[in-house]
């Protein structure tokens, strides 16, 4: 059956990897925090504090640090699509194929990297960072789909566009990626970061390594 809608989550699955696995981890880096970003998704994770508790505290350190519309633009300038990005982007869209980005990273930088690329993507579902009149952050948007399962929001989706399972592909690289295996679609993990790749009941396919975005079509039925 014909693809219709391809997910993609970004930080190592539409970027190349970076020594840092995600946006938010460049931030803390950037500012010498990182003490704090583990002590505080450690204690996300553990459910010591909540989604909102775990934003008031960020925001706390990073209003504390400054951290401004600069540092995102810094981060965005330091990542870098998968080579031929435009060219399959572009190809998918042209073809009928809606792209969806579901990421836990940050929906500013995200839109800064892909530049043009953006006119081929449907949706980016991110948390989007806001700032005050200075350029100092003060404010994380929530989004309900996917805070604890990005599944919820696959199944969300595919109600809203009327598809079904194997109409649908999904690209991540890590632990959060791995509920969506629950929706019954294809999932493929590309350039594993903490993933379970070897899991064959979270991942149909893998791609160990790859830095180009050529190397998806393989699983695109067009």
């Amino acid at each position: 059956m014909k693809t219709k809608l391809i997910i993609f989550d970004f930080d190592g699955t539409l970027s190349k990897p970076n020594k840092l696995p995600n946006s938010w981890a460049r931030i803390w880096a950037k500012i010498d925090r990182q003490k704090d970003d583990d002590r505080l998704y450690g204690d996300y994770l553990s459910g010591k504090i909540d989604y909102n508790q775990w934003a008031v505290e960020v925001l706390k350190i990073y209003h504390e640090e400054k951290v401004s519309t600069k540092t995102l633009e810094e981060i965005a300038g330091e990542t870098v699509l998968l080579d031929n990005s435009k060219e399959v982007l572009e190809t998918l869209y042209k073809s009928g194929i809606k792209i969806i980005i579901l990421s836990g990273g940050i929906k500013n930088i995200i839109e800064s990297v892909l530049g043009d690329c953006k006119n081929y993507i449907y949706k980016i579902e991110a948390q989007e960072i806001l700032f005050d009149k200075d350029g100092i952050v003060n404010g994380i948007t929530k989004l309900d789909h996917f805070i604890e399962d990005k599944s919820q929001y696959v199944d969300f989706i595919m109600k809203e566009l009327n598809l079904k399972p194997d109409e649908v592909l999904f690209f991540g690289n890590g632990k959060n990626d791995e509920d969506v295996y629950k929706t019954h679609i294809k999932t493929i993990c590309v350039n594993p970061d903490d993933a379970n790749y070897k899991d064959k009941t979270i991942w149909n396919d893998v791609i160990l390594k790859s830095e180009n975005l050529k190397d998806i079509m393989h699983f695109v039925k067009i």
